[in-house]
């Protein structure tokens, strides 16, 4: 994993500011288990009035998060894509503690200096030990 860079920061902070509000969390977390729904649906499903709903909704559209799908009168949003499922289900579950999400594996750091065999506590050194984060399909 490369080092953050100030503007990549900036990006993901915008982007956690998008979850940040309880109803655009709660509409994302309603379409990962059961969309696509149409507004009325969502509405119904999350308790949020239909002005509210369509604020929220706009603003998740306009960030790519989710997508709208007319059939008829109906609009149907759902999640934009796999990898805003696999994102949203992860910040989800990790900040939920949610048994049941799976979560990318972590994995202890290696530096020249230690080795991956030698244990912070073996060597009677102390300080923090780090982990790289790998994405499921990095094994």
């Amino acid at each position: 994993m490369t080092p953050l860079l100030l503007e990549e920061a900036r990006l993901v902070v915008e982007r956690l500011k998008l979850f940040a509000q309880p109803q655009r969390l709660i509409i994302v977390d309603v379409l990962l288990r059961g969309g696509p729904l149409a507004v009325s649906e969502l509405e119904v499903r999350t308790g949020i009035g239909q002005p509210t709903l369509s604020q929220q909704l706009g603003t998740l559209r306009r960030a790519d998060i989710i997508v709208p799908r007319r059939e008829s009168r109906a609009i149907y949003y759902s999640l934009a894509s796999r990898e805003e499922e696999r994102r949203a289900r992860a910040l989800i579950g990790l900040l939920r503690a949610d048994q049941d999400t799976v979560l990318p594996q972590v994995q202890p750091a290696t530096s020249p200096a230690m080795p991956a065999t030698q244990s912070v506590h073996k060597n009677g050194g102390g300080g923090a030990q780090f982990a790289y984060i790998c994405s499921p399909s990095k094994k």
